[in-house]
């Protein structure tokens, strides 16, 4: 096997040492150090070093010269600082040497042993602070305040590992490929395995390129990759780094913080290992004010320490990066985010955004993809957390087809999701930003009467759109005292804002009423409230939905201001057909259902009560239900509205 060039060097060096030592040996000041001279008499010096081992993948001193930009004699010197890990023989000949306690080399040592007097190294800048191997890490001083020829020069263990061409990760997933364990360096660093596989990866092509081009660039400005709740950094980082040759190496937040060292030293191992492997450093970062004070501290003490290597490296997070406010300089920022995705779904609050995150990142760094199911359940737990106390939860679990609707009720749902759909391309692709300091979200206003399906309607397009719905009471949150009433809204949409969810104001009559005359101060509170409401709505960047059972009474000056308004008119005989079928199921045959639905006019909720309250009846007697059921069950309703019953045939 021809020899690479470490193994020449290492030949070389270890030629130069041995006739250094043989000069000195026996001569003035030689004391018959122990470990070069036994009780049997002098040491016989080995032949050069059996290296076969060490030529396994290559050529990596080349490599190394070429990234840390290595002289001839930078090279010479750093080989001749890793003999003692190579041969214990050349330690035992740097102690006698030296005349110190250590098998390391000494600066003095080691120039003479390739013949540099040191005021030429320094004149020369050779290992001294700034030169390219203490500068890059290569080479440190074991004893930095001894004069510059007495210091010790120390190598990372990592560097031999290396150079021998040994792996830098050790594979957790069973020689499955799955997962990628810590590298040599650090329980803090994973290298990330390509998944071509990955199923968000067709999302994130655009992206990828675009990122690609960028490092192409400039590879070592410091990027923040903004991504949603899908997870489209860590997969468009892959995608941009493979085709550059750039390993994606990924930081362990947990597993940094549990350290010992102080974050310059973890920044400095971590941008060794990156230029060792010609890698990108990947950090993800929690949004503000989700992880505990001294970790975010930590964190950020770290990435502004590695922001001065020669490294790419990539932040990626789902907050805009104003919001961390930093004091670092403000890098890249890039968008990941697909154009018609950026709405409530990758809009989520701090807590609910770390909650998803740490599913991504678990997933990360065991090389897996979480699944859509597992981040959806992470951001509605913590979406619960956030607005549970201020509102009423609901879950979604009706869908659109199972609406009985007028065809113009359904076209207006239609809009409606169609708005929240796509608003992100209409007012930024198209250029129809909102002005005014209006939000990008969408308020609709849901007008009709009791039990015409305006709750319901709600909950099937937050269904469709596959977020949760909370019911606020907006009479719950006025107050008599003054300033209370917009307090209460305040923690309402501070909460709701950016929440993965559809928020509904019911009863908006009750702060939207028509406004008269200003009398006193009464009039000019419940005004002053209908306007901070208002105000509230138009800067909201969520959905909004408003519900009231008078339509009459709410003032047009008001009604305006939403983006859609849906009105659910009571259902005439046919609807009212549909509706029992509907409820009724298989049970409707033989059931007198048309009659019924001609003869009562009832709303779908009391339609549903009637239902329920008949199979109640017939479930008592131990039957099936009947069509007197029914008229019980709809005598028993109009008992409720205060409405004379008359009985029909059936």
């Amino acid at each position: 096997m021809t020899q690479s060039l470490f193994e020449e060097r290492l030949t070389v060096a270890e030629e130069r040492l041995r006739r250094l030592y043989l000069r000195h040996e026996g001569g003035e000041g030689y004391d018959g150090h122990e470990g070069v001279q036994d009780a049997g008499g002098p040491h016989p010096w080995p032949g050069p070093a059996r290296l076969a081992e060490l030529a396994a993948e290559g050529d990596r001193l080349a490599c190394l010269r070429k990234e840390f930009a290595l002289s001839e004699r930078e090279a010479d010197l750093l080989v001749t600082c890793l003999l003692p890990e190579i041969n214990p023989i050349c330690g035992s000949a740097f102690r006698f040497l030296s005349g110190l306690p250590t098998s390391r080399p000494t600066v003095s040592v080691a120039l003479s042993v390739h013949g540099i007097a040191v005021p030429d190294a320094i004149g020369d800048g050779l290992l001294r602070e700034g030169s390219a191997l203490l500068e890059g890490g290569l080479v440190t001083y074991g004893a930095p305040d001894a004069a510059f020829p007495e210091r010790v020069l120390n190598v990372p263990d990592r560097l031999l590992d290396f150079l021998a061409g040994r792996d830098t990760g050790r594979s957790t997933g069973g020689g499955t490929g799955r997962g990628t364990g810590p590298t040599a360096a650090g329980r803090w660093l994973r290298v990330l395995p390509a998944r071509p596989d990955d199923p968000r990866r067709p999302h994130c092509d655009g992206p990828a390129r675009a990122l690609q081009e960028a490092l192409a660039a400039d590879p070592y400005r410091t990027r923040y990759l903004r991504q949603g709740i899908h997870g489209e950094a860590l997969p468009a980082a892959v995608a941009a780094l493979a085709p550059l040759g750039r390993v994606p190496l990924l930081i362990d937040p947990d597993a940094l913080a549990a350290g010992e060292e102080s974050p310059a030293r973890l920044a400095d191992r971590t941008a060794l290992e990156a230029r060792l492997l010609g890698a990108a450093v990947l950090v993800p970062l929690a949004p503000p004010g989700t992880a505990a004070p001294e970790r975010a501290d930590l964190l950020q003490r770290f990435v502004t320490s590695l922001d001065d290597a020669p490294v790419p490296l990539l932040l990626y997070g789902s907050t805009p990066w104003a919001a961390y406010e930093w004091d670092a300089p403000l890098p890249a920022e890039t968008d990941l985010r697909p154009a018609d995705a950026r709405g409530p779904r990758d809009r989520l609050g701090a807590a609910a955004s770390a909650a998803v995150e740490r599913v991504h990142r678990t997933a990360a760094l065991n090389a897996a993809t979480p699944a859509a199911d597992e981040i959806r359940t992470a951001a509605r737990l913590r979406s619960a957390a956030e607005l549970g106390a201020l509102a009423r939860h609901i879950t979604p679990a009706v869908e659109r087809q199972d609406l009985v609707l007028p065809d113009t009720v359904r076209a207006r749902l239609d809009m409606l999701v169609a708005r929240v759909r796509h608003r992100e391309a209409v007012f930024h692709g198209w250029g129809l930003r909102r002005g005014g300091g209006r939000g990008q979200g969408t308020t609709a206003l849901f007008a009709g009467e009791s039990g015409t399906g305006k709750t319901m309607a709600a909950e099937a397009v937050a269904c469709e759109l596959g977020l949760d719905l909370y019911v606020v009471s907006l009479p719950s949150v006025v107050s008599k005292y003054i300033g209370e009433t917009e307090k209460n809204l305040e923690r309402i949409f501070s909460a709701a804002d950016n929440l993965d969810a559809v928020v509904l104001f019911d009863e908006a009559d009750s702060m939207f009423a028509k406004r008269g005359e200003v009398k006193g101060s009464n009039d000019r509170h419940a005004n002053m409230q209908s306007g901070y409401l208002l105000q509230r709505l138009e800067a909201f960047d969520g959905l909004a939905v408003l519900t009231t059972n008078l339509r009459a009474n709410i003032d047009t000056a008001f009604t305006r201001r939403f983006d859609e308004v849906v009105h659910f008119d009571s259902p005439g005989p046919d609807v009212r057909a549909r509706l029992w079928h509907s409820l009724l199921g298989a049970a409707a045959d033989g059931l007198p259902v048309e009659t019924l639905a001609e003869a009562y006019d009832l709303a779908g909720g009391s339609i549903r009560a009637c239902v329920e309250s008949a199979a109640f009846a017939a479930a008592a007697a131990g039957r099936a239900l009947t069509g007197e059921d029914l008229l019980h069950g709809i005598e028993t309703e109009y008992g409720k509205l205060g409405r004379l019953f008359t009985r029909v045939e059936v």
